[in-house]
């Protein structure tokens, strides 16, 4: 039987244990951190990671809102403590307290942050990382203007400065020259990670074995339309059904955002659809999956729309007359916001014998992940001869 002094002893090793894991955690140093909140981001953060292992980089995921969902069970994936996850999920504006600041900072230390821009909480991290030292990066995954972009505005709204921004395409980048930082961050354009995904998707995918358990015919039209959230999103979604009922030999597969649960469509595929539209869980297959034995994909505003067209797709916007998009500015795509509109934009799109834009010609650099992997390998490397040559 131990004796008390046995005990106690044990228990002041089990405390010494704790105390020097913590130091542990705390002292963490790592090349890379990245801060992921949406969808957006948190596709493109998947693709950069290949290229990352590839030159060796260190890397942790920080993952809040939607992407803790998205990287709960991914090995590299971080967690910091707040009060009401739920909300920091539903509301971009919800701010940190500075306790989970700091627990971040006490656990890790990154050279580099590399944050997305959906949310007043990266902002904040990005500010916090930076007094600590960290090199700050902000990229952003859109290709229309930031100007024009709801999602971004609690963090521009939050964000005190930072060294740098990554934007997909030249034509987006003209619309940071009216951001207004001290000091001014260098604009970087350096393509879309994300577009990547669908290269190995659409070279995985059996058309044939879709269409069997889909129940399509091998010759069937089919059009995805890939759904959205915002607020004038139903009134368009019912403009695209009313569109169907005039389309009667097509197959409409619809996907609801991952936001959403599917009632607004299921709703409305109910109460109006003519049999040749149905939706399609999330769960069964992606609209990415779908897209690639479609003749045509229509969205609302998704950003759906860039990656189909990046796989020669024709693709029909359906929203309010004056949507200003970047593929509509470059007439890369078509805008209808009346059902006869979609039925006659989808006959030219699918009539026409139009050759797609390359990503160059819109000014969207190729090989992104490579692209952005090695100037992380860059930053470190200047880092490491600064430290050097201060010794």
């Amino acid at each position: 039987m131990k004796s008390y002094a046995d005990s106690l002893c044990a228990l002041f090793v089990c405390f010494f244990i704790n105390i020097f894991s913590s130091n542990a955690l705390a002292t963490e140093n790592i090349d890379l951190l990245l801060v992921a909140y949406d969808q957006g981001e948190s596709n493109a953060f998947k693709q950069l990671e290949k290229a990352l292992k590839k030159r060796g980089i260190n890397y942790r995921i920080l993952s809040i809102g939607r992407a803790a969902e998205i990287f709960r069970n991914h090995p590299l994936n971080l967690t910091i403590s707040v009060p009401d996850p739920e909300q920091l999920r539903n509301n971009r504006e919800t701010v940190l307290p500075r306790s989970a600041l700091a627990e971040l900072s006490q656990r890790i230390n990154p050279k580099i942050v590399y944050s997305g821009m959906a949310s007043a909480a990266q902002a904040q991290i990005l500010n916090h990382m930076k007094a600590n030292g960290s090199y700050t990066l902000a990229f952003y995954d859109n290709f229309d203007p930031i100007t024009n972009k709801k999602y971004v505005q609690a963090f521009l709204e939050t964000i005190r400065t930072l060294d740098k921004f990554h934007i997909p395409s030249s034509a987006t980048a003209v619309s940071f020259k009216d951001l207004v930082f001290c000091p001014n961050p260098l604009y970087v354009i350096i393509g879309q990670p994300a577009l990547e995904a669908w290269d190995d998707i659409y070279r995985q995918t059996d058309n044939q074995f879709v269409r069997l358990e889909l129940n399509l015919g091998p010759n069937e039209p089919v059009v995805v339309f890939a759904g959205g959230y915002d607020d004038t999103y139903e009134e368009y979604f019912r403009v695209f059904i009313e569109a169907t009922r005039k389309l009667p030999s097509v197959t409409f597969l619809v996907t609801h955002h991952p936001k959403t649960s599917g009632e607004v469509e299921r709703r409305w595929i109910k109460e109006r659809g003519a049999g040749n539209v149905r939706l399609v869980e999330n769960n069964r297959n992606s609209t990415a999956v779908l897209t690639k034995i479609s003749v045509a994909v229509m969205v609302h505003k998704s950003s759906i729309g860039t990656m189909a067209l990046y796989k020669g797709k024709p693709v029909i916007y359906i929203a309010e007359p004056g949507t200003d998009n970047f593929l509509i500015r470059q007439k890369a795509a078509f805008l209808a916001s009346t059902p006869k509109e979609v039925v006659k934009k989808f006959q030219s799109a699918i009539a026409s014998d139009k050759q797609f834009f390359s990503l160059e010609s819109l000014g969207i650099p190729d090989q992104p992940s490579l692209s952005i992997a090695i100037e992380i390998e860059t930053i470190l490397e200047d880092m490491r001869r600064s430290e050097s040559d201060t010794l």
